[in-house]
């Protein structure tokens, strides 16, 4: 998948956001393995796209949010 594409399934509109995110309300399992699925995606293709400067912190930037709360 091409950068543009990641980008475009990354930034949905506000309407298509929740329902999204509600299909993974009591599987916070679940959300986390889509995440890590898009992460190593977007790792992938910014380290081909910049091989000089692999992307960092990407843990923190598609997880962190998502853990679970205690």
């Amino acid at each position: 998948m091409a950068v543009p594409q990641l980008r475009q399934r990354l930034a949905l509109p506000a309407g298509q956001a929740l329902p999204q995110l509600l299909e993974y309300r009591d599987n916070r399992t679940g959300l986390l393995v889509y995440l890590g699925a898009l992460m190593i995606e977007a790792t992938n293709q910014l380290t081909r796209l910049h091989p000089d400067h692999p992307p960092t912190r990407m843990t923190e930037r598609f997880l962190s949010w998502a853990r679970a709360r205690g």
